[in-house]
């Protein structure tokens, strides 16, 4: 598909806002695009891999203003005024490379595959000298295309390609264009995260083929909140666990081979070698996809806060040191797959009892506490017995559920002690005024519309951060700034905060429709990722309760 074709849907796109008519013209596009499909079914969403794989761009607005620059001749102040009167970088590169003065680099025409050639080239520069060679890469794909054509490569290229498509308008459009169910392709996507091989596999009729493949990680099914054990036994949940504090990890077991991925996807074995370890050492499994809470322990293996464990998922150096300071304990759960045997279809009480056949436990491999019953005061006792250990609060489950992956669904919920918190990205910030002009004091906070992939804003937390805590947001939201107008910053949506608020108010300050009155920052998600926030769905049903 040539580049031109493509736009020419994203304008079509840009266009409206109904769901139906996103989902129709996305629906035209896919049946269009051919052998291009897996290319398109990503771009479409603004996204240049699949949430599986490890490679990334990491082009900051900062390196591309460099890069529209040396592709246009005008200055970088010029183009940086340009971005703020527009608000978008995609427009302004548009404009700029319409007006352009002079052209520094050969053109050479590229079409879609030539475009995701290009982004694969620029994702595996490393090393010294790398971030010049991207500048170059990135400003000869930029002058390859048309200006039309450069305002989505831009986007594509800072990941906010704003027309309206995210992975539930991708979902319903591949179902249309090629007679799917929606829930057979969502069932798909759960499985592979990949739309691109999603779209293939719909249109060559081979959905019903798709099944868990070793070492690529599934979403995990998720969890809702009650605000009793009534409430969940009433929904036929028995099965009560300890709710721990620590990191939701999927290990994948194949042979001598062992993976560890956290609910976000990511690869951090090399950070838990004491995970692999345990796992190696302590299950009895050929293959095998298992699944539980990492947590922090300290010297009496007491649970400690979840802050002191994403030290550990962050760091690439002094590992070893960093086992030694911070140890833990992996409690599992859940099995999905097993020696060739996919289990997510099996009832709970089945997958539990095929994960207790292959784990031996010992210090830091244990299997989840768990109890099974429906008598309220024994449920109490238990959910008391685990505040005073240290741990969230407990989990309920359903002993006859299938395991849902990606899915907030009736199958388990969790009961915690504290208020009703939400989980949000920030969007945008403020420089503080003061003696806080040299941190970012304001953060703009944001719910998902997973339909659409947009972000929308709810409103702003500015009091109750000590000193300490903004130095360490400024470092974290720095390297995220898209823009800045003044005193405000746009950011990637990018880091995931867990917030308690006052309450929340219907108002049209801001997209959402909603306003949450002090909210305050609780801790940060570094196991979460922005696809995983509070919906829009949930802040109207927490709103209408």
């Amino acid at each position: 598909m040539e580049s031109e074709k493509l736009v020419s849907y994203l304008e079509k796109l840009e266009q409206t806002s109904k769901t139906l008519e996103l989902t129709e013209i996305t629906s035209e596009l896919f049946k269009e695009a051919k052998e291009d499909l897996p290319i398109v079914a990503l771009f479409v969403q603004g996204k240049t891999f699949p949430a599986h794989s490890p490679k990334e761009l990491g082009i900051a607005e900062k390196t591309m203003v460099k890069c529209l620059s040396t592709v246009s001749g005008f200055t970088e102040d010029k183009i940086k005024d340009e971005i703020a009167e527009k608000g978008d970088t995609g427009k302004a590169a548009a404009f700029m490379l319409d007006k352009k003065v002079q052209t520094t680099l050969g053109k050479e025409e590229v079409d879609v595959k030539g475009v995701k050639k290009a982004i694969s080239k620029i994702a595996s520069l490393e090393g010294r000298g790398s971030e010049d060679a991207k500048e170059k890469k990135v400003a000869e794909l930029i002058n390859s295309v048309s200006p039309k054509e450069a305002k989505y490569l831009v986007r594509l290229l800072l990941n906010e390609m704003r027309v309206g498509v995210g992975e539930g308008i991708v979902r319903d459009a591949l179902a249309k264009a090629f007679d799917k169910e929606k829930n057979e392709v969502e069932k798909a996507f759960s499985l592979l995260n990949d739309y691109g091989e999603v779209a293939k596999l719909a249109e060559e009729n081979r959905l019903d083929e798709v099944s868990m493949k070793l070492f690529r990680p599934l979403r995990p099914m998720l969890a809702q909140t009650v605000e009793s054990p009534k409430e969940a036994v009433e929904d036929n949940c028995s099965a009560w666990e300890y709710k721990y504090d620590g990191l939701r990890t999927q290990i994948h077991v194949s042979g001598d081979e062992v993976k560890v991925f956290t609910r976000r996807l990511d690869d951090v074995t090399e950070q838990f070698p004491d995970v692999v370890r345990a796992v190696k050492e302590n299950v009895s499994a050929e293959e095998a996809i298992i699944e539980g809470e990492t947590v922090a322990v300290d010297e009496n293996g007491k649970p400690r806060r979840f802050q002191l464990l994403s030290r550990r998922i962050k760091r690439k150096y002094d590992i070893d040191e960093t086992v030694k300071k911070i140890p833990v304990v992996t409690y599992l759960f859940d099995c999905m797959y097993l020696n060739g045997k996919n289990l997510i279809k099996k009832p709970f009480q089945q997958r539990r009892k095929k994960l207790k056949s292959v784990v031996t436990e010992e210090k830091e491999l244990k299997l989840s506490k768990m109890v099974v019953t429906e008598n309220e005061n024994e449920i109490n006792q238990f959910y008391e017995k685990a505040l005073e250990l240290g741990h969230e609060g407990v989990m309920a489950k359903n002993l006859e559920a299938e395991y849902k992956p990606g899915s907030r669904v009736g199958y388990m919920y969790k009961l915690k002690p504290e208020a009703e918190t939400l989980e949000l990205v920030i969007v945008g910030a403020e420089w503080g005024e003061g003696k806080r002009t040299k941190w970012l004091s304001s953060y703009l906070l944001a719910c998902k519309d997973p339909d659409k992939g947009r972000f929308l804003k709810i409103g702003k937390m500015a009091t109750g951060l000590t000193e300490k805590q903004l130095k360490s947001l400024t470092e974290r939201l720095e390297k995220d700034i898209i823009r800045q107008e003044g005193k405000k910053v746009t950011l990637k949506p990018k880091l995931v905060v867990e917030v308690g608020y006052q309450e929340m108010q219907k108002s049209p300050k801001y997209d959402s429709g909603f306003a949450l009155r002090f909210p305050r920052l609780l801790r940060i998600r570094e196991d979460k990722s922005p696809n995983e926030i509070d919906t829009l769905e949930r802040i109207k049903k927490i709103y209408s309760t």
